[in-house]
C-alpha cells in the first residue's frame, strides 16, 4: 500500500516535503469514503469542511489537488527598519545575536529574539562573528615588595564573646 502511494506521488509531481501530508489527506479521504466525512472529521480531528474541500480537490486534479496550497514560506512579520538595524550591529559593530538583542533593548526598546536576529542575519547572507580572544587580566601585584615585611595586611574580625564585642586581627 506504502509502496502504491509513493509511485503515485512520485509520478503525480509531489514536492518531497509535502508528501506526508498528501499521504495523511490520502489516508482521511480513503476512511471518509468507506465511513463518512463526519466519522473521518471525529477521528482524525479535521473538519467537515476541510475534508469534503480535500474531496472536491482530489475529484477534480487526483493526487495533485491534495498538495498544500499555502506557500512554502511565511511573509516577513519584522519591518525593515529592525532588518536594517540588525544589519547595523552586525556589520558596523561586529555584534553577535546575543549582543545585539541587548543592543536593540537598550538602545532602541524594541524586543526581538536571538533565533529571530540569526534568522534574519542568515538570510541577508551576512559573515559570521570572529571571535575575539578574551584577554587574561594582568597579574595584580598589591602585596608583593622587595623585601619581606615592607607591605603588611591587617583584617579586623569583630567577635561577640558573652555579650562583649572584641576584636581579632590577623596580620600577613
Amino acid at each position: 500500500m506504502k509502496r502504491e502511494w509513493l509511485a503515485v506521488m512520485r509520478d503525480a509531481g509531489v514536492p518531497g516535503r509535502y508528501r506526508l501530508r498528501v499521504q495523511e489527506r490520502l489516508l482521511v479521504l480513503e476512511y471518509a469514503t468507506a465511513n463518512g466525512v463526519r466519522p473521518a472529521s471525529r477521528r482524525f480531528g479535521f473538519t467537515s469542511r476541510t475534508i469534503r474541500r480535500w474531496r472536491v480537490r482530489w475529484r477534480a486534479d487526483g493526487v495533485r489537488g491534495l498538495i498544500p496550497r499555502y506557500p512554502a514560506r511565511r511573509r516577513r512579520r519584522i519591518p525593515e527598519t529592525l532588518i536594517d538595524l540588525i544589519r547595523h550591529a552586525r556589520v558596523d559593530f561586529s555584534y553577535g545575536s546575543t549582543r545585539t538583542q541587548l543592543w536593540l533593548w537598550r538602545v532602541h526598546r524594541l524586543r526581538v529574539s536571538q533565533t529571530t536576529i540569526q534568522r534574519v542575519v542568515r538570510e541577508l547572507g551576512l559573515p559570521r562573528v570572529k571571535p575575539v580572544r578574551k584577554r587574561r587580566p594582568r597579574q595584580l601585584k598589591l602585596f608583593e615588595r622587595e623585601r619581606p615585611g615592607d607591605c603588611v595586611q591587617v583584617d579586623v574580625k569583630f567577635v561577640r564573646v558573652g555579650g562583649q564585642r572584641l576584636f581579632q586581627y590577623t596580620v600577613q
